[in-house]
């Protein structure tokens, strides 16, 4: 009896020892990880240097004063007439327009003008406030077309390329001022010349 009870302690103590050394200890309880923080992303901080050079500015160009409206390069303001307001001398219709000193007359030939009496404009002598009459004459009861410049306007006048004035612009001598260059068109006008009937 003795001997069975030995037996079973022993066989008791080896299956506990053998349930312990393949059971093992029991595993520790995992912790959940620690929720990661998110950081907003900022933009990466541009520094700006401001420069050390210092720039150097270019002295103001001193020019000549700008033309007066009488030498600068504008049309002149020529008033047309009628064919009654032409005065005959000899039976030949003149009229007479009065302009700034140094006005420019050119006939325009166009179809239908007489050849014979192409249309002649020339200054009379006559003065009034400063400024000239012109006469012009041709055939009667004939309309002519002529071109009225400022001499101001005229690249003769100017000189370009100088340093007294700015670029488009051209130096008049004479009255020390600038004016713009332009085409040789530039400061003219077209003005009718209608010339009436001499009865006598």
């Amino acid at each position: 009896m003795k001997k069975s009870l030995y037996i079973l302690s022993v066989i008791t103590i080896f299956t506990i020892s053998f349930a312990s050394a393949c059971g093992g200890a029991p595993a520790a309880p995992v912790s959940a990880p620690a929720p990661v923080e998110n950081t907003p992303m900022q933009a990466p901080t541009v520094e700006v240097q401001s420069p050390t050079a210092t720039q150097e500015v270019a002295p103001t160009q001193a020019f000549a004063p700008a033309c007066q409206a009488a030498s600068s390069c504008a049309a002149p303001v020529v008033k047309e007439k009628g064919p009654d307001e032409s005065v005959c001398i000899e039976k030949i219709p003149w009229q007479n327009f009065l302009v700034p000193e140094g006005t420019v007359f050119e006939y325009q030939p166009k179809a239908g003008d007489p050849s014979l009496y192409p249309l002649i404009c020339k200054p009379t002598g006559l003065k009034q406030d400063g400024m000239i009459f012109v006469g012009c004459h041709g055939a009667q009861l004939q309309q002519y077309n002529v071109k009225i410049t400022n001499p101001s306007c005229s690249s003769n006048t100017l000189k370009a390329g100088t340093t007294s004035c700015a670029e488009g612009q051209g130096y008049d001598a004479t009255n020390k001022c600038c004016a713009p260059l332009t085409t040789s068109d530039a400061g003219s006008v077209i003005v009718k010349v209608n010339l009436g009937y001499c009865h006598k």
